[in-house]
């Protein structure tokens, strides 16, 4: 279980009006005032030593907004794919919270807790499709590049979209808060592949304000709201590495594939930095 002091340093955000402080983040990161807005990226960039060189726009001046910069594209081949015969690639920027074979259709969050893919996908039928599946977990830091790829191409059959909780998503509260992921809001997306069904989850956290899709929008905030599913009677397809959508501020992006997938590379291990198109599969 959580030690002691991850205990008490992640109490407080039960306390804490979560979506007031997004819903103010999202206003803040969206002025357009230029002395402001480029104050915010230069000192952002700077404490979090995020690498300009790699995006489309590389100056603060560039930007609209903070969330403009936030959500900024990378040049073309900052982030070549792997091989074709590695069936999955990384879908993002980040760090390997966790991976491995769902048992018994549960994923572990942490050392000591888990979580069902049930509740995480907010569907039994879904769930199904992944009980003897593999999963892996991966942690965008705020230095991270925050678009999220196609691990593979496919076609986009149903979005569900589910209201929660907006609890931060960093290893301390991971070792704290049980079922977080399946409790914070996200959107999973379910598509069908040469290799059998593999959903992607993006999973909002504190002060992210939006998760977008290439085929949506951002998340409905409104009070009250309801899960929201999507089927596309014509599904949409997507290239492997092209995509899907982008988090405004920061979270984590879970992709569940089948059993029959192949084994996750050996060098691959909570903690170790992944980038995206990196290969993840043997």
């Amino acid at each position: 279980m959580a030690n002691l002091a991850a205990r008490l340093l992640t109490w407080p955000q039960y306390l804490l009006p979560q979506k007031l402080l997004t819903g103010l983040a999202w206003r803040v990161s969206n002025v357009r005032t230029s002395w402001f807005k480029n104050l915010f990226i230069a000192t952002f960039a700077s404490l979090f030593h995020v690498n300009l060189d790699e995006a489309e726009r590389s100056e603060p001046d560039q930007y609209a907004c903070f969330n403009d910069f936030f959500t900024r594209a990378l040049k073309p081949g900052a982030r070549p794919l792997a091989t074709i015969e590695h069936r999955l690639i990384s879908p993002c920027d980040g760090t390997i919270s966790q991976l491995g074979r769902l048992d018994a259709g549960r994923i572990i969050q942490a050392k000591g807790l888990d979580y069902t893919a049930e509740r995480l996908l907010g569907s039994p039928e879904w769930a199904q499709r992944f009980l003897n599946g593999r999963y892996i977990t991966i942690y965008l830091a705020p230095n991270d590049y925050h678009r999220v790829h196609m691990p593979l191409a496919g076609r986009l059959l149903a979005e569900h979209r589910i209201p929660g909780r907006l609890f931060s998503v960093s290893a301390a509260t991971t070792r704290a808060v049980p079922n977080l992921f399946a409790r914070n809001e996200r959107m999973v997306a379910l598509f069908d592949t040469e290799h059998g069904p593999v959903a992607v989850v993006m999973v909002a956290a504190m002060l992210v304000a939006g998760i977008e899709t290439v085929w949506g929008g951002p998340l409905d905030r409104r009070p009250g709201r309801q899960p929201r599913w999507r089927d596309f009677d014509q599904p949409l397809s997507l290239d492997r590495g092209a995509e899907i959508g982008r988090f405004h501020w920061g979270s984590t992006v879970i992709v569940l594939a089948p059993g029959d997938f192949p084994n996750w590379r050996e060098s691959l291990a909570p903690g170790r930095r992944v980038r995206l198109g990196q290969a993840l599969t043997n």
